[in-house]
């Protein structure tokens, strides 16, 4: 097996899906997911702050908006502040379907993490989210485009 880190994130990025399509669901992706949890945590937010939140860029969540409101999980509505723009929220559905979703999430990463101790468990979100961060800085000091 290589120890290339790029590698080893796309490995692990297929583990993930394995497990995602085993345990989570065939049905709800990890995108339309990190939708659904966004819109629980912040309802009536625009589709563009809804990308920036859910890390996606424009065209992915409008493809996972438009998948999400066709199955009728969430909907768009006029923002009652600004009527020129429609904001976002979960229907009843979209909640029950959030809430079934999520306990699988937290047993999916239960296993995904099983091989290692409560500490390096820490230590592992502690250094993936570090790199995460770091990548506009390091994009900005090489010259190139953020990832």
């Amino acid at each position: 097996m290589s120890t290339h880190p790029g590698q080893l994130a796309r490995r692990l990025q297929q583990v993930t899906y394995q497990l995602w399509t085993a345990v989570v669901s065939t049905e709800t992706t990890p995108p339309q997911f990190v939708v659904l949890n966004s819109l629980l945590a912040d309802p009536d937010i625009d589709q563009r702050t809804l990308g920036e939140r859910a890390s996606l860029d424009r065209s992915t969540v409008a493809d996972v908006v438009a998948r999400l409101v066709q199955r009728g999980l969430i909907r768009r509505v006029r923002d009652p502040r600004d009527g020129r723009r429609n904001v976002l929220r979960l229907t009843q559905r979209g909640e029950a379907t959030h809430s079934h979703v999520a306990s699988r999430v937290e047993r999916m990463n239960d296993l995904l993490l099983s091989p290692l101790s409560t500490d390096e468990r820490t230590a592992l979100r502690s250094m993936l989210t570090r790199i995460i961060e770091s990548v506009p800085a390091i994009s900005a000091a090489e010259g190139t485009a953020a990832v």
